[in-house]
């Protein structure tokens, strides 16, 4: 591994000389001394070693800048609580060159990279002796050679990913060495090592992982990591044992949170980007980034910081050169705070514009953190609402679908529209205003603008006449940019809503302007007439308990009708104790029987029972009508006495089991009362 070590001193320098940007030590310097302050600068120069420390520190460049340049100090991003201070970070940096054994950070590279990002990643909340402790393991790796190769390629950023220790406060040094020397595998084995431990909710005493008493019976024998190697635990306990024992060989991992999930990332040197290690959900939310938690503002962050103009960028922002440290590379969030809190203190229209257009430039290779800054931007824009309205418009014409190869996208509803609205004051009429331009700036994306349609319809189909309102905006955008609607959402939020000239109004557009995308018939019919009723659901409408990733709401009104269908699920619920589908008829109905027929191949169909029917006037109270044990392909189901309903719903009985819904068809006779 040593042979790596004058590859890291070459590449150093030239990620710091690559660009055509001359750095001038005393423009650094001075930066560095405005962001720590004079004060904390002459309280180490009092301590021991401090003022030979600031001789050496600030007459580097490459090291202040390295300093300087690999984000803001902090670790923990969703806790604000752990925002770092230069200061701190500083004052950081000084203790661990005093406690140094053997100079090894004035020897080599690497122990200048990993006290300095010790120092920013933890300076401000780890006390003394923890972090001099942790510094101590990776010098004694180091020396000894058994640190990962590819940390020898990293500079200060990249060891701020390996040390983040994600969430760290449970992590003492003897479990960080244990897991080094017992986990010592290869780098294509770190992406299954959080397998090593058993997936283990109750230990062997019956303890719920979620309680204080899971690993007390063996807490005075095994530190943390190999608590969880022995006793085992759920995915928090494997995600921090699969990180940390990354991190403890050098290899750039932080853990992640998800939707009640825990996840790790990993970044894998064979494709050159980070992976998803440990992980079963969506929205990944990242322990540790330089800027933004979520999974594509890191792969953003990675562009930057590996970007060979990064040094050359960040140097011009020190010297206040905004627009040049955007130039230079676009992603560099960092000058466009700066720029921003500058613009903040002597506001100009000119210099507003040029603020903004500069940002509108960085949606390309980073809409994450542009739109980030693109929002603070419109929060701070101190100008009438129409004029902020209309800056809100050139936004969004401006920001395109991401084309990066994230594992993750960006979500369009969640990180674009819904702060968007918020910040230009929130109410329906903001997102009328604005809809137009969404659909415009999208209409040729894949992903953004389903996104965008279902996201206003959830606001905006409020009843039959918005619905019919917002309907013929988006048909005339579907026929302008001749392109098929997600009719998915519209169903849904109509369906939820338990109104039934909104669930025809959208099928009434969708076999105008998409008729391709309704279900095809097989030639099999169901009768119109049968147990003494004629067959009244198709002229009502059907909602379910829980749609989930697998329902087909286009089908919703192929369940009610006689005709088949190809497809087997004419609906797929979500897993539930009591789920269920609802027929809302067109009216009070004298109920006379219903055929429910069954859906789902290789034991799949078995899901529906034990299944039940139950009546109602009103949605409020129900009669159950009807149950059974047995599973068929189909069920005839004849009430022994009619009964006046408008509301028929058919689930599993309540408590059975926990698990999805799904059927064929709800077909509903029955004599009209309306």
């Amino acid at each position: 591994m040593k042979h790596l070590f004058l590859l890291s001193v070459f590449g150093w320098a030239c990620v710091a000389c690559a660009a055509d940007v001359k750095h001038d030590v005393a423009a650094v310097r001075a930066a560095l001394i405005k962001a720590v302050g004079d004060s904390a600068i002459a309280e180490i120069r009092k301590k021991e070693g401090g003022e030979k420390f600031l001789k050496a520190f600030l007459a580097d460049r490459d090291w202040m800048e390295q300093f300087l340049g690999s984000g803001r100090p902090g670790t923990y991003v969703l806790d604000p609580r752990q925002a770092g201070t230069w200061e701190g970070a500083l004052k950081a940096l000084d203790l661990l060159v005093w406690n140094d054994k053997g100079d090894w950070i004035s020897n080599s590279k690497i122990g200048k990279h990993v006290v300095t990002a010790f120092a920013l990643n933890h300076g401000t909340h780890w006390s003394a002796e923890k972090i001099v402790q942790f510094v101590d393991c990776y010098r004694e790796w180091d020396l000894n050679g058994t640190l990962d190769d590819s940390c020898y390629k990293l500079d200060t950023w990249g060891w701020r990913e390996v040390v983040a220790m994600g969430q760290n406060k449970e992590l003492p040094v003897e479990a960080l060495r244990w897991i080094h020397d017992f986990a010592n595998v290869p780098p294509p084995r770190h992406y299954g090592i959080c397998w090593s431990c058993s997936y283990r909710l109750f230990n062997c005493f019956g303890a719920s992982v979620h309680g204080s008493d899971y690993y007390r019976p063996w807490q005075h024998r095994w530190n943390t990591q190999e608590l969880r190697y022995r006793v085992g635990g759920v995915c928090g306990a494997l995600s921090k044992y699969g990180s940390h024992c990354a991190a403890s060989h050098g290899i750039r991992s932080y853990t992640a949170g998800q939707p009640g999930h825990c996840a790790f990332m990993l970044w894998d040197f064979s494709v050159d980007r980070w992976g998803i290690a440990y992980a079963v959900t969506s929205h990944t939310g990242c322990h540790f980034s330089l800027g933004g938690s979520g999974f594509p503002s890191s792969e953003e962050q990675d562009r930057y910081y590996r970007n060979p103009k990064r040094l050359d960028a960040e140097y011009l922002r020190l010297k206040g050169d905004y627009t040049g440290a955007m130039a230079a590379v676009p992603g560099n969030w960092n000058a466009a705070y700066d720029w921003l809190e500058k613009i903040q203190a002597r506001p100009t229209p000119d210099e507003w514009e040029k603020f903004a257009a500069t940002l509108r430039a960085t949606f390309k290779t980073a809409p994450c953190q542009g739109w980030q800054l693109y929002l603070k931007y419109l929060e701070s824009f101190n100008v009438n609402r129409s004029a902020k309205v209309e800056a809100a418009k050139k936004g969004l014409m401006a920001f395109p679908e991401s084309d990066h190869p994230t594992f993750e996208p960006m979500y369009y509803d969640e990180r674009v529209l819904e702060p968007l609205a918020k910040t230009l004051g929130g109410g329906d009429d903001v997102i009328w205003e604005l809809l137009p331009t969404i659909l415009d700036s999208q209409a040729a994306s894949k992903n953004y603008y389903p996104a965008a349609i279902n996201w206003a319809a959830g606001k905006l189909m409020k009843g039959p006449e918005s619905t019919k309102r917002f309907l013929k905006v988006v048909g005339a955008s579907a026929i302008k940019a001749k392109r098929d609607l997600d009719y998915a959402g519209m169903i849904c939020t109509a369906a939820a809503a338990g109104d039934l000239t909104m669930f025809r109004q959208v099928y009434t557009l969708m076999d105008k302007i998409s008729p391709k995308l309704a279900p095809k018939t097989t030639g099999k019919a169901w009768p119109t007439e049968d147990y003494g009723g004629q067959l009244l659901s198709p002229d009502g409408m059907m909602r379910i308990s829980k749609s989930s990733g697998w329902d087909t709401p286009i089908r919703y009104r192929n369940v009610l009708a006689a005709e088949d269908f190809e497809g087997g699920n004419g609906f797929h619920t979500d897993k539930e104790e009591s789920p269920f589908v609802e027929v809302i008829l067109a009216g009070e109905t004298e109920v006379t029987g219903l055929t429910i027929v069954n859906s789902g191949t290789n034991g799949n169909n078995g899901r529906q029972v034990p299944l039940e029917v139950s009546l109602s006037a009103d949605a409020a109270t129900w009669t159950k009508v009807w149950s059974t044990n047995e599973l068929k392909d189909e069920w005839k189901v004849k009430l022994p006495c009619p009964m006046i309903a408008k509301y028929v719903k058919v689930g599993r009985t309540a408590g059975a089991k926990n698990e999805v819904f799904h059927l064929h068809k709800v077909l509903v006779y029955g004599k009209k009362q309306y």
